[in-house]
C-alpha cells in the first residue's frame, strides 16, 4: 500500500470514528463484525477487549515517554483511571466491530458518563507527535501480546493512526527528558 493510499484510508477511518453510529444497536465499524465474532462474539469479545485496554493503560502509565501526559488522571477535573478505561473499552469494542459506537455512554466510578471525542479528550494535553507514535507502537505490541491476530491488527492500525490529527497538539509540550531528548 503506498503512502497516499494509506493516508486516504487513515483519513476515511478517522472520519468514520468521529461520526459514530446512529443508535445503541448500530455497529460503528460493521466491516469489523467478523473480528468481533473472531474474538468470541458478545460473550467473549468484551473480555478480550478489556484485557487489551487494561494492558495498554498499564503500559501507558508506566512508559516514561507517555506517562507524563497522563499524570493528571485521577486528579480533580480530569478522568479517573476507571473512566479512562471505560471510554477506551467502548472505543475498542466499536473498533473491533462490536455493537457499539464511540463516543458514547459508559458506566464508570458508579455513574453513567459520556465519553468525549478524541479532540476534546486531548485538547489540553499538549501531546507531541513522537508520544502519539510511541502509543501506536505500544498499542500494536499489546494487541499482539494479547493474542490479537496480525490480520486484525492490520485492520485496526489505520483507524488508530487516523486519530493522530485529533490527538497531537499544534503546540506540543515536551514533558520530561524522555520526550525532549527523543522528539524531533
Amino acid at each position: 500500500m503506498n503512502l497516499r493510499t494509506l493516508a486516504v484510508v487513515a483519513a476515511a477511518s478517522a472520519l468514520v470514528a468521529a461520526c459514530g453510529g446512529g443508535g445503541a444497536d448500530d455497529r460503528q465499524f460493521p466491516q469489523n463484525a467478523d473480528m468481533w465474532q473472531g474474538r468470541g462474539g458478545d460473550a467473549g469479545a468484551p473480555v478480550a477487549v478489556a484485557k487489551v485496554v487494561d494492558d495498554a493503560v498499564a503500559g501507558l502509565l508506566a512508559d516514561p515517554k507517555e506517562a507524563p501526559y497522563f499524570a493528571v488522571v485521577g486528579q480533580p477535573g480530569h478522568d479517573s483511571v476507571g473512566r479512562l478505561k471505560a471510554c477506551l473499552n467502548l472505543q475498542f469494542k466499536a473498533l473491533f466491530g462490536g455493537p457499539y459506537s464511540y463516543p458514547g455512554k459508559v458506566t464508570a466510578d458508579g455513574t453513567t458518563q459520556t465519553c468525549e471525542d478524541m479532540v476534546t479528550a486531548h485538547a489540553d494535553m499538549g501531546v507531541p507527535g513522537c508520544v502519539f507514535d510511541q502509543f501506536i507502537t505500544d498499542a500494536a505490541a499489546v494487541l499482539k501480546a494479547d493474542g490479537v491476530p496480525d490480520a486484525y491488527v492490520a485492520r485496526v492500525a489505520p483507524v488508530l493512526v487516523g486519530t493522530k490529527g485529533d490527538i497531537v497538539s499544534k503546540s506540543p509540550r515536551y514533558l520530561g527528558p524522555n520526550t525532549a531528548q527523543n522528539c524531533q
